[in-house]
């Protein structure tokens, strides 16, 4: 079954490449084409887009994709968005150049996410947002000089919090950090 999701979800990865080749393909011809032909060519991509939603859609009913396979992708989608987050840290606070690519891989991971909304999973966005007590989670406090003093900031999501129907099926297990230091 881990085999066939796993085929399954590299289709998907690949239709995602695909359409991010097509939009790059798109931009480039908007700078030789007229305004008609050019709403042409987008009017063709969003049925794509659309096609390619439907298939994920069609795959994830056919295939039988248990609940433990979509919350092992939405982990896999967490720690690529953990690293997007920290890259953009360090790009903004001029430690590290743009990297190319990283666009197109929150374009791809955000087009994932509206597939699994789709089937009614929704992942609660945690990260670099402010820790408030009571929240459903397990929560790891840890002192960061980047935080501001007295506020406590979500720095990391090992396991983000997933709901389906409006209905918590796993509880979020996230880095919080903190920095005491009123010197800072």
């Amino acid at each position: 079954m881990i085999m066939i999701t796993a085929f399954y979800f590299s289709i998907v990865f690949a239709a995602i490449m695909f359409f991010v080749a097509v939009v790059n393909w798109v931009n480039s011809r908007r700078k030789l084409s007229e305004v008609f032909e050019m709403k042409t060519i987008l009017e063709q991509a969003e049925k794509e887009k659309k096609l390619l939603k439907e298939e994920i859609i069609r795959i994830t009913r056919v295939g039988g994709i248990d609940e433990s396979s979509v919350i092992s992708l939405i982990g896999e989608i967490s720690r690529i968005e953990n690293n997007l987050y920290h890259m953009q840290r360090l790009i903004d606070s001029k430690q590290m150049q743009e990297v190319p690519g990283r666009k197109q891989i929150s374009m791809a991971i955000d087009y994932m996410k509206d597939a699994l909304q789709a089937e009614d999973y929704t992942i609660v966005p945690l990260l670099g947002t402010t820790y408030r007590e009571g929240m459903h989670a397990l929560v790891v406090f840890v002192e960061d000089e980047n935080v501001s003093p007295g506020s406590s900031i979500i720095t990391s999501v090992q396991k983000p919090q997933v709901n389906r129907g409006g209905r918590m099926i796993q509880a979020a297990s996230i880095t919080v950090g903190q920095n005491e230091n009123p010197y800072s």
